[in-house]
């Protein structure tokens, strides 16, 4: 039997096999010899399914998905480790992917590592939060579920208005707006950005 962790990354990992599913969304794919890094890489579905035979590297706060992903491959390099703090060289990869994991991030400070990670010319894919997804979430959940709503509709109000976040015990969310998310990657020395939303929220962008 799988722990409940080790079973949500057993089904992330299918659904980033399957083309089918409605959840399915991998970042473009990348020239040989490319450095890739994904922030927030879980087990390291996103590497293992997108990017296989590529120079990939994996970060993530969670242990125990880290140690998931060292059974499942050894083509990534797992580190643990936070999106404001890389342990990586400055301009050391050409592509940064972060599905779903900036949104629980300060994300002024983890665009400005990025930035600094990116090689000139080097490119960041991300998926975000759009308000919709986290009522959608919290519909689902008891009143500690709602009244936590009330915490992520706040800090994305004060990302969107004021480019500031606030953490509430210890932990960081958001929803994002493509005003927001715009300007905070202008801001962290990002170019050629562009939005789509007709499949969740995708922000794309390079450094000059």
């Amino acid at each position: 039997m799988f722990s409940n962790t080790a079973q949500y990354h057993h089904n992330e990992l299918k659904i980033a096999q399957d083309p089918s599913h409605p959840s399915h969304l991998l970042p473009p794919a990348a020239p040989e010899g490319a450095r890739i890094l994904d922030i927030g890489c879980g087990a390291g579905q996103t590497l293992i399914t997108a990017y296989p035979g590529r120079l990939t590297f994996g970060i993530d706060v969670d242990v125990d998905a880290l140690h998931l992903g060292r059974q499942w491959t050894t083509e990534v390099a797992f580190t643990c480790g936070s999106a404001e703090a890389l342990p990586f060289r400055t301009a050391e990869f050409d592509c940064v992917v972060a599905r779903v994991s900036l949104v629980y991030t300060d994300i002024f400070r983890s665009l400005r590592e990025v930035r600094r990670v990116l090689k000139s010319g080097g490119r960041v894919w991300m998926t975000l939060h759009p308000i919709s997804l986290c009522w959608a979430q919290a519909r689902k959940s008891g009143w500690k579920g709602r009244l936590y709503f009330l915490y992520i509709v706040g800090n994305g109000l004060c990302f969107h208005f004021f480019q500031r976040q606030f953490r509430l015990f210890g932990k960081q969310e958001s929803f994002q707006t493509e005003r927001a998310i715009r300007r905070a990657l202008l801001q962290s020395g990002f170019r050629e950005i562009v939005i789509d939303r007709s499949r969740g929220f995708v922000s794309t962008a390079r450094v000059p």
